[in-house]
C-alpha cells in the first residue's frame, strides 16, 4: 500500500478482554487492511489516515472480532479503547467522531510524551512499497524527506535542519547504531527489510535524546510474527540481502537480516567484494514475558574500500579508462567495521503507567590511508560506549509525565599523521569519561485549544554539568488548523575530525569521533521552530514550517586542514542554519502524492571569517506522486530539482567515475585534498531529476497469497542529467566537473516464500 511520507491523523488506544486485562496480539485492520497488533500493554496506532469513514477490524485468538466505524473529521488523533468479549457474539457497528484536542498516549517510542511534535516525520509499516521500483535505502528514504539535504544526492552523511551527519543520532529498537553507513551509493547498513516503521525527529524533541545536535531517528524491527517461517531477500545489480523471520510459539519471534556486495560500488579487479566491498548483519528477537516484553538485538557492519593512487594511462590519452583498473596501488584503502548489542524490557505500572529499561553496547573502528605526490596520511580512530538507560512514563487525562536516568560511559580514541617531505605532523586524542544523566518532562492539555510539552535534561562527567530545556507549545483554533512554537538545547560532547566538506568524505562515510573533555568545549545547539497546519479539504494537508539553528563549539577540522580529516591542533568555532519548507500532501482515489519545497541556509564561522557549508541547499523542489493500478501493481513517479550547492575545488590527480550497474563501472583515483584558499569558493549546477518506477508482485499458491515474486523496475535520471558532484583542478588552471550517473534502467527481484 502506497502512504503519504507525513502523517495525516491518527487512531490510538488500548484493547482489552472482558475481565481479563489487556488484549496483547491483537490483529487491527483498517479498510480491510492488516495495519498493526496491540503490544503486550494491548495499545495500538494507526496513523496517517485521510479524513472521512474508516472501518476497523480487531480480531484476536480468543475473542470475538469486532467491528468499529470510525468518523475522523480532520487531521487530529483521536483515542479509541477497545473491550473484545470473549463469547462469539455479534456486535452492531458503532460510530465515533473525532475530537481534535485528543492526544496521542499510546507510544512511548514515538516521542516519550504525547504532544504533537513539529518536525516529526513518522513512517509507518509497509514504508517500503512506497517505492514499487525497488532501490529501498533508510538513509536514501531519509534524505528525501523535508528539513533532510543530501550533498549531491549522496545520502552518506545527511544534514538535517543544517547540522552534520555525525551530529544525528540513530536508534534501532533503543540501542544506538555508531557508523552504520556504507559507502557512496550503498548508504545505510541497516536492512531495510528489518524495519517495520522510523521515526525521525528533525526539531525539538524529547528529553529522552540527548548527545546529538542534528536529528535523531528511531527504528523499529518488525513485531509482527508470521505463522509459519518466513524467508525474504532482494536481488540487485550490487548486492543481495535476505531476512529471515520466525515466531516463538506465539509469545514472541526472531527474524535475522544479512546482505553483502557482490559486485562493488567502486573498482575491483576481482568483483566479488575483495578490495572493495560491504556486510552486513542484524538480528532481533521479542519475547512476551508475562505482562512485560522482553527485546534483544544485535548488529554487525563491516566496510572495504581500496582505490588507485592517481590517474593512470591505460589508454594511451592520458586519462585512465572507466573500469580499466585491477588491484589498489601505493596502499590507498579504508576499512571500517561497527556493531551494537542491546536488550530492553517494558513493563506495564499499574493501569496507566509503562517502565523501560535499556542497556546497550555499540562501537565502532576504521582505519584510512592516503599516498600521493610523496605524501602520505593516517588515521586510525574508533569509539564504543556502554550504556545503561530507565525511564516511567504515566499517562492521564491531562497530559503525561515522563522521568528517567541514563548512564554512558564512551571511549574514543584518535591518531592522525601526515608525512611531507620536509616534515611529520602527529595528532593522537583518548579519552574514556562517564556521563550521567537525568531528564524529565511533562505533557499539558489545556481544553481542546492549547497545549504545552516542557523537558528538561542535565548531563554531567561529574566535573562539568549542562542542561538542555526543551519547550513546545501548540494552538489549535479550530478544527483542521493548528500552529505551534518551539525551543530546544542540546549539548553533544562526542565530534568527528571528519572533514565533512571534502568530496571522499561522502564516498567513505566513516566516523571519526573524539570526546570534549579535558578543558575542550562542549559543542551546543539552540534551534527556534514554527509550524502552521491546515487541513485542504478532506484528503490533503498544507505544513509550513520555519526553523533558526546556532551552534557552538563545534570542532571543525576542515579549519586546520583541506585534506578528508584533520591532523593538527582541534579547533572549535561556531554556525548557523536558516530554513523554511513547505509541505502538500494528500490522496485522491489510488493516487497518493507528496511535494515540498524549501529555502535554507547554513554557515561555519572559522575565526573571523564564514563560509557556506555544503550541505547547503538554497531552495529546491521535490515531490512524488503513486499510483496503485491493482493489489499488485504500483507505479511511481518521483522529481527533484534546486539550486546547486557550494563545492572547494580538489587537487589535481583526483578521478571519480560514479557506478553504473548495468556496465560494472566506477571508479576512484587520486588523493581527494581541497585546494587551499576560500572554502566552498564555487557552485555546482542544481539538480534537476525524474524517475519512473513500477513494481509487480507474482502471488505463489493463488491470488491471495502472500508468497511470491516481486520484481521492480526502476527508469532514473529520466533526463539524462548526470548532476555534477564534485570540481576537480586541471595542470593548466581549469576546471573539470565530476559528475554522476545519467540515464539508466535497473531491474530488482525480490522474493517473500
Amino acid at each position: 500500500m502506497l502512504q503519504l511520507l507525513a502523517a495525516l491523523a491518527a487512531v490510538h488506544g488500548t484493547v482489552r478482554g472482558a475481565g481479563s486485562g489487556p488484549a496483547a496480539g491483537v490483529e487491527v485492520q483498517l479498510d480491510g487492511t492488516e495495519r498493526t497488533i496491540t503490544d503486550s500493554l494491548g495499545h495500538y496506532a494507526v496513523s496517517m489516515m485521510a479524513p472521512g469513514t474508516h472501518r476497523f477490524q480487531f480480531s484476536g485468538v480468543g475473542f470475538a472480532p469486532r467491528a468499529i466505524i470510525v468518523l475522523l473529521a480532520d487531521s487530529s488523533d483521536l483515542s479509541l479503547d477497545i473491550e473484545l468479549t470473549v463469547q462469539a457474539v455479534a456486535l452492531p457497528t458503532i460510530d465515533v467522531v473525532a475530537h481534535d484536542s485528543v492526544p496521542d498516549v499510546g507510544d512511548l517510542s514515538a516521542a516519550g510524551t504525547a504532544q504533537p511534535e513539529g518536525g516529526l516525520r513518522r513512517i509507518e509499516r509497509g514504508w517500503q512499497e512506497s517505492s514499487p521500483g525497488g532501490g529501498v535505502d533508510l538513509q536514501q528514504f531519509v534524505g528525501t524527506l523535508p528539513g533532510v539535504s543530501m550533498r549531491s544526492g549522496n545520502a552518506t552523511a545527511l544534514s538535517i535542519r543544517g547540522g552534520r551527519g555525525s551530529e544525528n543520532l540513530l536508534l534501532l529498537d533503543g540501542v544506538p547504531l555508531l557508523g552504520a553507513v556504507h559507502f557512496a551509493g550503498a548508504t545505510s547498513a541497516v536492512n531495510p527489510d528489518a524495519i517495520s516503521g522510523f521515526d525521525l525527529h528533525t526539531g525539538v524533541s524529547s528529553s529522552r535524546f540527548g548527545g546529538s545536535l542534528a536529528g535523531v531517528t528511531e527504528l523499529r524491527t518488525d513485531d509482527k510474527d508470521p505463522v509459519r517461517p518466513q524467508l525474504s531477500g532482494t536481488l540487485t545489480a550490487t548486492d543481495g540481502r535476505s531476512l529471515l523471520r520466525a515466531s516463538l510459539g506465539g509469545r514472541g519471534g526472531v527474524l535475522l537480516g544479512v546482505r553483502s556486495s557482490f559486485r562493488n560500488l567502486l573498482s575491483d579487479g576481482t568483483g566479488f567484494g575483495v578490495h572493495n566491498g560491504y556486510d552486513d548483519l542484524l538480528a532481533a528477537a521479542h519475547l512476551r514475558l508475562g505482562s512485560g516484553m522482553a527485546r534483544l538485538v544485535a548488529f554487525g557492519n563491516d566496510n572495504r574500500l581500496g582505490w588507485e593512487a592517481g590517474p593512470g594511462d591505460a589508454d594511451g590519452s592520458g586519462r585512465s579508462s572507466p573500469g580499466s583498473l585491477g588491484v589498489p596501488v601505493d596502499g590507498n584503502r579504508a576499512v571500517w567495521r561497527s556493531g551494537a548489542l542491546g536488550a530492553s524490557w517494558t513493563t506495564p505500572v499499574g493501569r496507566t503507567g509503562e517502565w523501560r529499561t535499556v542497556a546497550s553496547w555499540s562501537g565502532s573502528s576504521g582505519a584510512i590511508r592516503t599516498s600521493g605526490a610523496g605524501n602520505v596520511a593516517h588515521v586510525t580512530s574508533g569509539m564504543s560506549e556502554f550504556g545503561v538507560r530507565s525511564e516511567l512514563v504515566r499517562h492521564s487525562g491531562a497530559g503525561n509525565v515522563l522521568a528517567g536516568l541514563e548512564v554512558q560511559q564512551p571511549t574514543t580514541w584518535y591518531t592522525a599523521s601526515a608525512t611531507t617531505s620536509d616534515a611529520t605532523q602527529r595528532l593522537d586524542l583518548r579519552s574514556r569519561p562517564v556521563f550521567g544523566a537525568a531528564y524529565g518532562e511533562w505533557d499539558w492539555q489545556a481544553g481542546a485549544r492549547l497545549d504545552a510539552h516542557v523537558g528538561l535534561r542535565a548531563t554531567s562527567d561529574l566535573t562539568t554539568v549542562t542542561v538542555d530545556p526543551r519547550l513546545r507549545l501548540g494552538l489549535t483554533p479550530r478544527a483542521g488548523t493548528r500552529f505551534e512554537f518551539g525551543f530546544g538545547r542540546t549539548h553533544q560532547p562526542v565530534q568527528s575530525m571528519l572533514n565533512e566538506d571534502n568530496l571522499a568524505s561522502g564516498i567513505i562515510g566513516m566516523s571519526l569521533p573524539v570526546i570534549s573533555v579535558a578543558g575542550a568545549p562542549v559543542a551546543m545547539a539552540d534551534q527556534w521552530e514554527f509550524s502552521v497546519a491546515q487541513r485542504l479539504g478532506l484528503s490533503t494537508r498544507l505544513v509550513l514550517e520555519g526553523y533558526a539553528r546556532q551552534w557552538f563549539h563545534v570542532l571543525t577540522p576542515e579549519a586546520t586542514t583541506g585534506a578528508l580529516f584533520g591532523a593538527g591542533t582541534p579547533r572549535y568555532d561556531d554556525g548557523r542554519s536558516r530554513g523554511l519548507i513547505a509541505e502538500l500532501s494528500g490522496r485522491r482515489g489510488r493516487v497518493v502524492w507528496h511535494a515540498s519545497t524549501g529555502w535554507t541556509y547554513a554557515t561555519q564561522r572559522i575565526g573571523t571569517s564564514a563560509f557556506h557549508t555544503g550541505a547547503e541547499q538554497p531552495w529546491s523542489v521535490a515531490g512524488d506522486a503513486s499510483y496503485r493500478a491493482s493489489d499488485r501493481t504500483a507505479v511511481q513517479l518521483r522529481w527533484n530539482t534546486g539550486a546547486g550547492q557550494l563545492r572547494s575545488p580538489m587537487a589535481a590527480g583526483l578521478e571519480w567515475h560514479a557506478y553504473q550497474p548495468a556496465t560494472g563501472v566506477g571508479e576512484l583515483e587520486g588523493v581527494p585534498t581541497n585546494l587551499p584558499g576560500t572554502i566552498n569558493s564555487l557552485r555546482l549546477a542544481g539538480p534537476i531529476r525524474i524517475d519512473l518506477g513500477v513494481g509487480h508482485f507474482f502471488p505463489l499458491g493463488g491470488t491471495q497469497s502472500t508468497r511470491g515474486l516481486r520484481a521492480g523496475l526502476r527508469a532514473e535520471n529520466l533526463l539524462n542529467r548526470a548532476e555534477p558532484v564534485g570540481i576537480v583542478a586541471q595542470p593548466d588552471g581549469s576546471y573539470q566537473l565530476l559528475r554522476g550517473n545519467g540515464r539508466a534502467a535497473i531491474l530488482e527481484i525480490g522474493w517473500v516464500f
